[in-house]
């Protein structure tokens, strides 16, 4: 069944013309105009009387050219918005998430965070310019832990916490500090990190070169302070340094205490060993160091970043959407 063939009437075309002399029609109702023009002498005189009496105005080629470098360079200027807030948020997450886990960015992290600036106060810590020494490291899951040594008379020791951002790479968050009862052998304490349900030990041998044994003394106690225990335990120590991160009732089971909820356990002493089994804990004690305190410090919420995050992206978005207008 064949088609059939599309004709306008005088009147239709009439109509339309004001619109087809301004190119304003579709293609197909142009061509539908176009083809009656041709057979209609009426029709056609009454289109030649309306294009002499309103002369289509065409834009000169010169202005035509600028009008398109114009959107040319609102395009440019768009997509450059894009790519500076692009680049502004790279960079401050950048400056928050910083530290690579390679040797060089743990000791990086250890001396930007750990030193504190002398004050009025009399803080205790570690005064900016004493060496650091990272000891040993440890990943559990976004987590990084890395146990440091400062090189000053008390021998200022602990666990700097990293969290591993979208990067890849971590941020500091938080820290604590303790004087050294030995200048070599093996420390322990509890870890609490932020941001996590996890209840940690941790265990670390610094210089141990010449120390092949230690016996650590744990203390013991239920949660609601009723009951206590002590436990005694022996490691012999194969490395120099070391750091081990473990779950405290993963300790209690090594220690062989029994499991409950929320007990506390703490190193209550060490005694260190030679390779002939002789007690040498004397011989590393540190006699100038006040054990009377410790302290920590900790970084503000990441709240703050995400919110210099919005307001980059927001004032990004706002500038490609101005460039991008139809005037």
């Amino acid at each position: 069944m064949g088609g059939t063939e599309k004709k306008l009437d005088c009147c239709v075309v009439r109509d339309l013309l004001p619109s087809y002399i301004e190119e304003l029609t579709e293609e197909e109702t142009t061509a539908l105009i176009r083809a009656h023009l041709e057979g209609c002498p009426g029709c056609r005189e009454v289109e030649q009387a309306m294009r002499a009496a309103v002369p289509v105005e065409r834009a000169p080629k010169r202005a035509l050219r600028f009008l398109r470098r114009v959107k040319r360079t609102r395009l440019l200027a768009a997509v450059l918005s894009v790519l500076a807030a692009l680049w502004c948020m790279w960079w401050l997450y950048d400056q928050a998430f910083h530290y690579a886990n390679t040797e060089t960015g743990r000791l990086a992290a250890v001396e930007d965070y750990i030193p504190s600036p002398d004050t009025s106060l009399g803080l205790t810590g570690v005064e900016e310019g004493t060496p650091l020494e990272v000891v040993g490291w440890q990943t559990r899951e976004d987590h990084l832990f890395i146990f440091y040594m400062a090189d000053n008379e008390e021998q200022v020791h602990g666990i700097l916490h990293l969290v591993r951002g979208l990067n890849g790479k971590y941020q500091a968050v938080e820290a604590d500090m303790s004087p050294s009862a030995y200048t070599a052998g093996l420390y322990g304490g509890n870890l609490s990190p932020r941001d996590t349900d996890w209840r940690l030990f941790y265990l670390a041998g610094y210089d141990c070169r010449d120390i092949y044994a230690a016996e650590a003394e744990f203390w013991y106690q239920d949660a609601d302070g009723t009951g206590y225990d002590t436990a005694t335990i022996r490691y012999d120590l194969s490395g120099e340094d070391f750091l081990r991160v473990m779950d405290v009732e993963e300790l209690m089971e090594e220690l062989g205490l029994p499991e409950k909820e929320n007990a506390s356990l703490v190193l209550e002493s060490v005694r260190l060993f030679d390779k002939d089994g002789a007690d040498v804990t004397e011989a590393y004690r540190n006699n100038d160091t006040d054990l009377s305190w410790s302290s920590g410090k900790s970084t503000a919420e990441r709240f703050l970043l995400y919110v210099y995050l919005g307001i980059v992206a927001l004032i990004g978005g706002c500038l490609t959407r101005y460039f991008l207008r139809r005037d």
